[in-house]
């Protein structure tokens, strides 16, 4: 899913239940409901590879290297 469709969703989803806002949130670890955590940070992004997250700022040194995610956790 694209942040941008993320976003929407979100935006519909207050739209239908706008005293949802003040509500904590937490993340499924996955589909089945076998895990919930609270959400603790801003998004930041960074680069997706073989199931490891490295933030931008991880990285040190210059160079390019392939934004391809945002991490919402």
């Amino acid at each position: 899913m694209t942040l941008e469709k993320y976003i929407q969703g979100l935006n519909d989803f207050v739209k239908e239940n706008p005293e949802t806002l003040q509500l904590d949130v937490i993340t499924s670890s996955d589909d089945e409901g076998n895990g919930y955590n609270y959400i603790y940070y801003q998004p930041s992004k960074g680069l997706y590879e073989d199931g490891e997250f490295k933030s931008e700022d991880d990285f040190n040194y210059e160079g390019e290297y392939n934004i391809n995610t945002v991490c919402v956790n």
